[in-house]
C-alpha cells in the first residue's frame, strides 16, 4: 500500500561504528544523508559544498552576462563607423576582425563553461563538460560559415548568369568588333 495518496515511506539506518570501544559513535543527525554517509553540508572555508556551487553558477551567469553585454557594445560601436567616417569598407572590414574575436571568445567561453559545470561531476565530468561545450559551438560557428559559403555561391551564380544574359542580349558580332 506504498503507492496511496499521501502516504511517506521513512528509511531508518543505524550502524554502529566502532573506534576501538564497543560504544557506537555518534554522528551528527543534520550532516547525515538518507543513505547513511555524510553529507555534503559539512562546513569548509565558510561556505558549505551547495552554496559553493551556487556561487559558482552565479558567477559563470554573470561573467556570461558582462561578456554579452560587452560583445553588444562593440558591436553598436562598430556599426557606427562607417556613419562617422564615411567609409563603409572600413566598417565592413573591423566589423570582421571583431566577428574572428568574438567567435574565438566564444569558443573559449563555451569549453570553459562547459567544464566548470561538468566538474560537479568530477574529472570525467569536466573533460565531458568541456567536450560537448567545444562540439555545440564548433558546430553552430561551422554551420554559420557554411551558410555564408552557400549564400555567397548562389549569389555568385545569379551575377553569372545575368552576365551571361547580357551578353547574349548585345549580340556580340565577331565581324563588326562591335559590342552594343
Amino acid at each position: 500500500m506504498l503507492y496511496q495518496q499521501g502516504t511517506q515511506r521513512i528509511e531508518i539506518i543505524v550502524r554502529k561504528e566502532s573506534n576501538g570501544q564497543d560504544g557506537a559513535k555518534e554522528n551528527d543527525t543534520e550532516n547525515v544523508s538518507s543513505n547513511g554517509t555524510q553529507n555534503d553540508t559539512q562546513k569548509s572555508g565558510g561556505l558549505t559544498a551547495r552554496q559553493k556551487r551556487i556561487v559558482k553558477t552565479n558567477l559563470t551567469h554573470a561573467l556570461a552576462v558582462t561578456k554579452q553585454v560587452v560583445d553588444l557594445g562593440v558591436e553598436y560601436y562598430v556599426s557606427g563607423i562607417g556613419q562617422r567616417n564615411g567609409d563603409q569598407a572600413l566598417q565592413d572590414q573591423v566589423s570582421r576582425n571583431v566577428e574572428i574575436v568574438k567567435d574565438v571568445t566564444g569558443f573559449a567561453s563555451s569549453v570553459a563553461m562547459g567544464a566548470l559545470y561538468g566538474s560537479w561531476g568530477g574529472p570525467v565530468g569536466a573533460v565531458l563538460g568541456a567536450t560537448f561545450g567545444a562540439i555545440s559551438t564548433g558546430a553552430s560557428t561551422f554551420v554559420k560559415y557554411a551558410n555564408r559559403e552557400r549564400e555567397f555561391n548562389f549569389k555568385m551564380f545569379k551575377e553569372n548568369n545575368a552576365i551571361e544574359y547580357q551578353r547574349a542580349r548585345a549580340g556580340i558580332n565577331l565581324t563588326t568588333g562591335r559590342l552594343r
